[in-house]
């Protein structure tokens, strides 16, 4: 049988998997696309399959009880979403919506069960995986409540550059936003106007340099968010 095109292996929690299991696995599941500002469930609705966000970007937020949205992530590729409800049988604790225009590939809980109990290491990758989505919700909970917008915008900056790598100039490492001000605000938990007047506050006392849609973060400025994390 033909191999199916496919990117699990490029899935952290899928890492240890043999390239037959994630064929078998790739076979299982189906590819799907969605427009921007698409629901792909809501909060409540029944988890009964493993999104991998392969492509595009997602919102995951929870409404309160006067209709209002708290941003609870914004997902980027390659990810898996809904694994919890995938797990307990209960429902989804998020909604989820495409940020951007988005390509998923789903794959139905059994076929994600009998992959877990069979494939040898899937557990410890699991636990892994499990243990990571608990301390990204404490390092949230503690942004949202222990520093302003002013350290958030920081902090955010600082880690985007870390993970991605990005080219430093003399005195700077360079972060692409990749997403609008209002984007960038929802995920900070403020409104733009006030992420707005954070950038401009930050970039007077030469903490960061705006350039479009690219932003400078003084290397004196990551060294001690680097201390502070290290």
């Amino acid at each position: 049988m033909a191999r199916l095109p496919h990117n699990l292996g490029q899935v952290p929690l899928f890492a240890r998997m043999s390239p037959s299991a994630l064929d078998r696995l790739a076979a299982a599941s189906r590819n799907r696309t969605f427009p921007a500002g698409q629901v792909l469930w809501h909060q409540g609705d029944p988890g009964d399959e493993l999104l991998i966000l392969e492509q595009g970007r997602l919102r995951a937020c929870r409404v309160g009880p006067d209709a209002g949205e708290s941003i609870v992530a914004m997902i980027e590729p390659v990810t898996v979403v809904g694994e919890l409800a995938l797990l307990d049988a209960g429902p989804h604790d998020v909604t989820v919506i495409a940020q951007r225009d988005v390509t998923v590939r789903l794959i139905p809980r059994q076929a994600f069960l009998n992959v877990l109990h069979n494939e040898p290491g899937m557990a410890g990758q699991l636990i892994k995986h499990l243990a990571g989505l608990v301390r990204a919700g404490h390092e949230r909970h503690e942004r949202a409540v222990g520093h302003d917008v002013h350290e958030r915008l920081l902090i955010w900056l600082y880690d985007r550059a870390r993970q991605r790598g990005e080219s430093q100039p003399d005195g700077y490492l360079r972060v692409s936003l990749d997403r609008s001000q209002a984007e960038l605000a929802a995920e900070l938990w403020t409104t733009r106007s006030t992420l707005n007047r954070a950038l401009r506050q930050l970039e007077a006392c030469g903490a960061i340099r705006v350039d479009g849609e690219t932003v400078l973060l003084a290397r004196n400025h990551a060294a001690a968010l680097q201390a502070r994390n290290d």
